[in-house]
């Protein structure tokens, strides 16, 4: 690792982001999830309604709201770089492997129901969309930090 001023490594560095960027999304998801629970108006950002997109159908999976999911999700990314400062371990494996893998399905997810709003529900939720561009961030700081090579791991899927 490189080692910037001082003691800091751009793997904190990376690290420090995307727990930055996970503890948004964590909030942001938990903003949704409160604001369905208590059965208020959710204010959309951009001139639409983002009421009709997390109620609607495809605001759940597995019949579990999105939003839970999207929790679950920020807090352990958001807790597996916090503890990677502290057990080395956690910097091996799980890093080049499990969180690339992890992340880019999240994020592919996230472009799916991006694709969701336009094409099907043909209304935009601005806090999604956030929540997407979260979900993109966090792939591509992972993605382009991460050991794990990816064309041969989809090549390997794709069985070509």
């Amino acid at each position: 690792m490189l080692k910037l001023s001082g003691m800091i490594t751009t793997h904190q560095i990376v690290s420090i982001i995307i727990v930055a960027i996970a503890g948004s999304g964590f909030l942001l998801a938990r903003y949704i999830f409160i604001k369905k629970k208590r059965k208020e108006k959710i204010v959309c950002l951009l001139d639409s309604n983002c009421d009709i997109v997390v109620h609607s159908q495809y605001s759940t999976f597995l019949g579990v709201p999105l939003e839970v999911f999207g929790m679950i999700y920020f807090a352990l990314i958001g807790l597996f770089f916090i503890g990677s400062f502290f057990v080395a371990e956690l910097n091996s494996f799980y890093f080049a492997v499990f969180i690339p893998i992890i992340t880019f399905g999240v994020f592919a997810f996230s472009i799916y129901l991006s694709a969701v709003q336009l094409l099907i529900i043909k209304q935009w939720c601005s806090w999604c969309l956030i929540s997407t561009a979260l979900s993109a961030a966090e792939f591509i700081i992972i993605f382009t930090t991460s050991t794990l090579n990816f064309k041969a791991l989809l090549l390997a899927v794709l069985n070509i």
